[in-house]
C-alpha cells in the first residue's frame, strides 16, 4: 500500500488502528501522521509506527509524540507490537464503541 491508498483507506473506513511504515511511496508516513493528527476525525487514531528508517532525534521525538508506538524493523519487533495491539484493542474504550 502506497501513502495515498492508506490515506483513502483510512478516510473511508476510519480503522481503530493503523500500523504505519514510515517509508511509503508517494507520501510518507510523517506527512500521514501529521495529517490524520490535524483532522478532528482521525486526532485519536492509534498509530503504531513501524520502520526500517534511521530516525534522527528530531524525528522520533514527533513519533513518540503523536504515534501509539515506535517499533523499529532492526530489532525484534513482533512480540512486542503484538502486545501493544492486544492492548488497544481490549482496553475499555474501544469496547464501548
Amino acid at each position: 500500500m502506497d501513502g495515498d491508498e492508506a490515506r483513502a483507506s483510512v478516510a473511508q473506513s476510519l480503522p481503530e488502528l493503523v500500523i504505519l511504515d514510515l517509508l511509503l511511496p508517494k507520501i510518507s508516513g510523517f506527512e500521514l501522521l501529521a495529517e490524520w493528527r490535524s483532522n478532528p476525525r482521525t486526532a485519536e487514531l492509534s498509530v503504531f509506527v513501524l520502520t526500517s528508517k534511521d530516525l534522527t532525534k528530531e524525528e522520533e521525538k514527533y513519533i513518540h509524540a503523536h504515534a501509539e508506538s515506535l517499533f523499529r524493523k532492526q530489532n525484534s519487533w513482533r512480540e512486542p507490537l503484538i502486545k501493544q495491539l492486544e492492548r488497544v484493542v481490549t482496553s475499555p474504550s474501544l469496547e464501548e464503541a
